[in-house]
């Protein structure tokens, strides 16, 4: 009952209930997508932003094939052969701390700790079987979900973002994940591409948004215009190969576990309104269906 009130007031909060009851509204399609099932328990994982776009595109590569190496050795030092790749290199513009920290709270169990010269990286235990990291290298679907749950928390937008994992390989940190009510996008990473990933975007998330749901996300995602390995898939819903619940968030795609975030915010900060999404409409025509593609194409001759 906690979680159902507190989600009944985030909806009346955004304005996402209609104030009279009348013909069916815009609220009936935001239900029947995956935008409010969050009034129903999510088995989860929650963190806040950390990775910086920059250090994300110059270091995943370092990431990736770290992940086919164990971490520490016998001593507990890191595994010099990563440490060659200068993830942790404290020179240089754009240093990898940070994505090797998130790394680790993705991949390391709660209450693990890494140290390397005066810094320590603690584990969160995010990603399930992937604690193993420590003495052995990751089998590679594993690593695509570590990957996954990094890539998850890229966003120049870093102070006060939280954001949800769900997946059936996310494990669930017991915390009450009811105000996370805005289904944002699933994420299918590649790390024998080096960390090139899917995205599809949920269908509520490209409603709110306001702009161009590709375009949103390339600028949370993205340090360069079209040159960052994210492979844009169009809506989830318009994709025969994925499956999934939407209330608990688990989908796969190709048969592939993925990880879908999930946001407080009903229009975050990289929905930048630079393209008014979807396009006006005039009263005597009904609006378009949604596509996947952009921008919507025209109308047909009458």
């Amino acid at each position: 009952m906690k979680r159902s009130i507190f989600a009944l007031g985030m909806m009346t909060a955004v304005g996402l209930l209609p104030a009279a009851c009348g013909p069916e509204s815009q609220l009936d399609g935001e239900i029947a997508g995956p935008g409010l099932e969050a009034m129903v328990s999510k088995p989860g994982s929650e963190d806040t932003n950390g990775t910086e776009k920059r250090a994300w595109h110059a270091w995943r590569d370092a990431l990736s094939l770290a992940l086919r190496m164990r971490l520490l050795q016998s001593d507990g030092t890191i595994n010099p052969d990563i440490l060659d790749f200068e993830i942790l290199n404290a020179g240089g513009a754009v240093t990898g701390h940070e994505v090797f920290d998130h790394a680790v709270r993705c991949a390391l169990a709660k209450g693990t700790v890494v140290t390397h010269v005066g810094k320590s990286y603690e584990g969160r235990g995010m990603v399930s079987g992937a604690s193993v990291w420590k003495t052995q290298p990751l089998p590679v679907e594993v690593r695509d979900h570590v990957l996954e749950c990094v890539i998850a928390f890229v966003n120049d937008k870093m102070d006060g973002v939280s954001v949800l994992l769900t997946g059936e390989h996310v494990r669930d940190d017991g915390l009450d994940h009811g105000d996370f009510m805005f289904s944002e996008a699933l994420w299918c990473a590649d790390a024998m591409a080096g960390g090139a990933v899917d995205v599809y975007v949920t269908r509520s998330f490209a409603t709110r948004c306001g702009m161009d749901p590709e375009d949103a996300l390339e600028q949370r995602y993205c340090h360069q215009e079209h040159a960052c390995d994210l492979n844009y898939m169009g809506y989830l819903d318009n994709h025969r190969d994925c499956e999934g619940d939407e209330r608990t968030g688990h989908y796969t795609c190709g048969g592939k576990s993925c990880t879908m975030t999930w946001l407080r915010d009903p229009k975050p900060e990289w929905c930048a309104n630079v393209v008014v999404w979807p396009p006006p409409t005039t009263s005597s025509s009904p609006p378009p269906p949604p596509t996947s593609s952009w921008p919507p194409p025209p109308p047909i001759p009458q």
